[in-house]
């Protein structure tokens, strides 16, 4: 079976390669945000990343505590 796969704008398989990021690579991260707010933060990354470094799991935590705050406990 030949390779329907489309990346859209002209790129396929023949031509281009994909790396795909997922909700479940964002909560395997921060367990405590929901479907929607993890889209939030892949389509940020999609949107605001250096090329020249691309996406790792240190981007979307940095994003994720951007987007999404945790709440500090104080200790005491």
């Amino acid at each position: 079976m030949e390779d329907e796969r489309n990346f859209g704008y002209g790129y396929n398989p023949s031509n281009s390669i994909a790396i795909i990021w997922c909700i479940d690579d964002v909560k395997s991260i921060r367990e405590d945000l929901n479907d929607e707010q993890c889209l939030d933060v892949l389509n940020y990354a999609d949107r605001k990343h250096d090329a020249s470094m691309g996406i790792t799991y240190d981007t979307l935590q940095y994003i994720s505590d951007y987007l999404y705050p945790q709440e500090q406990v104080a200790n005491g």
